[in-house]
């Protein structure tokens, strides 16, 4: 593994991806405490406060670090979408589904009996992702390539060529004599 090879945007995400790990697992998201601020606060990390939004971070994390490990090596694998595509499309996942939970904190269905406050997690790991998805997205412009380039290879498509002419007309049925 050279790390030499590593373009910026790898590098980028690499990182990223190592510290949403941590920051998923170390720092508190959300704390809650009983409405009208009455008895203990307790805190949470992404994984105990998150149901589907931390699968999400965490298959983003783990892209991220995976590009730079692949960029790393020596030989690229076939892939049928290049992985700075998957990394940066996580990371823009993960970025969306973090801003929406800082806007509508989850409250496990309590509503009104508990209050809920963002926690620094959140913020970091709002960081982190958005390292992720730029990283792949800076991996991506320097492979040369973009979303639209990544669906066509994907989906089959011909990378925009226009599909073959049809084939001349043959000779009108009835042997083509009149009487």
């Amino acid at each position: 593994m050279d790390v030499s090879k590593l373009t910026t945007g790898e590098k980028i995400a690499g990182v990223s991806g190592i510290l949403l790990l941590l920051i998923m697992f170390i720092f508190d998201w959300f704390s809650v405490s009983a409405a009208g601020g009455v008895g203990p606060s307790f805190g949470g990390n992404a994984w105990d406060t998150m149901e589907l939004i931390r699968w999400i971070l965490l298959l983003a994390a783990l892209a991220g670090i995976a590009l730079a490990i692949v960029g790393a090596q020596a030989n690229q694998p076939n892939m049928p979408v290049a992985l700075s595509a998957i990394t940066a499309g996580l990371g823009i996942l993960g970025v969306i589904f973090v801003l929406i939970r800082i806007i509508s904190p989850p409250d496990g269905g309590l509503g009104d009996l508990v209050d809920v406050g963002r926690d620094i997690g959140v913020f970091l790991g709002l960081i982190a992702v958005a390292g992720v998805a730029y990283g792949g997205w800076t991996a991506m412009q320097e492979e040369g390539t973009s979303f639209g380039d990544q669906a066509d290879r994907f989906g089959g498509g011909g990378g925009g060529e226009a599909p073959p002419p049809p084939p001349p007309p043959g000779p009108p049925p009835g042997g083509g004599t009149s009487a």
